[in-house]
């Protein structure tokens, strides 16, 4: 009966393609992870400007990377001027979120040591984010502590995912390697009648 067929084993192109799609889409995470990072800073001046219209108060900045959410805030223990204040701000978001989104691009690519460095780097965010955290707790207090652990752990989880398939792809193919693909059975098929032709003409001959 139907219920009881055997389901098809998936061929090789079929495991390979839906690893590799699976790994793009995890690493392409970090893209929105540094657009995010950016849109974040603007969040926070209009949140803090015109939402809340606390001028004379901290920024959140909840929805940056742990990096420039620990420098923003030691900016602001300084009581430097506004105009200072953003020019830094701007630029350092600016360059964050342009290396996550190369970093997001080439590790889309499948190249290694992109992929270490996107690992490196989001490691590295995370302990300014566990050092802001520590250090500014009292202006953020849990609200704050809360969305920036949230926003990390999903993008983390992506990272680990991105991981993962990177080393089933690599499996798959290892796994594959001894195993002809369609086109070169087919290859060897027309070989192989192509040759018994020829000697089937000799024979003739």
């Amino acid at each position: 009966m139907g219920i009881f067929r055997r389901k098809k084993e998936a061929s090789y192109v079929d495991l390979h393609n839906n690893a590799v799609i699976k790994y793009r889409r995890a690493a392409r995470t970090f893209i929105w992870a540094g657009i995010v990072n950016f849109v974040g800073l603007i969040i926070g001046v209009v949140q803090h400007y015109t939402i809340e219209a606390n001028a004379d108060q901290p920024i959140p900045f909840y929805f940056c990377f742990g990096l420039n959410d620990f420098l923003f805030s030691w900016f602001e223990s300084f009581n430097m001027p506004i105009a200072l204040f953003w020019v830094l701000a701007s630029l350092i978001a600016l360059a964050t979120t342009a290396g996550a989104v190369l970093l997001g691009v080439y590790a889309a690519m499948g190249k290694k040591k992109i992929l270490i460095a996107m690992i490196s780097a989001y490691g590295i965010d995370w302990l300014f984010l566990i050092l802001k955290s520590t250090l500014f707790f009292a202006r953020d207090g849990l609200f704050g502590l809360f969305i920036n652990l949230g926003i990390h752990v999903i993008i983390s989880f992506f990272i680990i995912v991105a991981v993962y398939q990177f080393y089933n792809v690599i499996n798959i193919e290892k796994r594959f390697k001894d195993i002809p693909t369609v086109a070169e059975v087919k290859a060897r098929q027309e070989q192989e009648k192509k040759e018994s032709e020829e000697k089937e003409n000799e024979h003739q001959s």
